[in-house]
């Protein structure tokens, strides 16, 4: 699997390939190359770790609402992609959720001839880029939100996120993965906590239909 943009598998269907190797027993060997997610969190003056990777948010909705609204309340440095005529509406969204004094890194067209990187706050960036026209795919690095800003939560609040995670769907290591990217915890804290709650109700499934296509 080779492309012309990057790293396969980040942020591409390569990753139903590899799933579908690894399901089969197939080696798969990477060969590194370059990633923008990896270089533009590199330059971005922005501290590198913790980080979490996002990729592309939902477009427009209430998923894209509810994921923005998730991610401004982490403490990690967050890296996202967007492209340029989506961009300036991007830095908008943001603005809501997220201070406008959050710092950030606008990143583009990374690795190649026309490659820049633009720090400062979203509030300069939202003023930037309404004049300057964006150009190019771009790269976000943005600062986690401060931990003195950070509204730290009790056990029990804890426990009710995770269960609420798990009767979605989610494994406990799941639901500790997600619930970590927007709370002080790490995944280790909150897999301890998943561990212990009881499991979750299983979902009532419905007899298959017969030939006839009664129940």
């Amino acid at each position: 699997m080779v492309s012309d943009a990057g790293m396969p598998g980040i942020s591409d269907p390569g990753f139903e390939l590899v799933e579908a190797c690894a399901n089969e027993g197939i080696p798969v060997v990477a060969i590194p190359g370059a990633t923008a997610a990896i270089t533009a969190l590199c330059i971005s003056g922005l501290p590198p770790q913790p980080f979490v990777f996002e990729g592309f948010l939902p477009t427009k909705g209430r998923d894209r609402r509810e994921q923005i609204a998730r991610l401004a309340e982490g403490p990690r440095t967050l890296v996202l992609y967007e492209a340029p005529h989506r961009l300036l509406t991007t830095l908008q969204d943001l603005q809501g959720p997220f201070e406008a004094s959050r710092r950030l890194a606008v990143t583009r067209e990374l690795t190649k001839q026309f490659e820049e990187v633009w720090r400062g706050t979203l509030a300069e960036a939202i003023a930037h880029f309404t004049t300057t026209p964006p150009k190019g795919e771009f790269t976000l690095v943005i600062a986690g939100k401060p931990a003195a800003e950070a509204v730290p939560l009790s056990v029990e609040a804890l426990q009710q996120q995770l269960i609420d995670l798990m009767a979605a769907g989610l494994s406990r290591s799941q639901a500790s993965r997600q619930l970590a990217q927007s709370t002080t915890y790490s995944k280790r804290e909150l897999y301890q906590i998943a561990i212990a709650l009881p499991d979750p109700p299983q979902a009532e499934v419905s007899p298959p239909a017969d030939a006839t296509g009664e129940a």
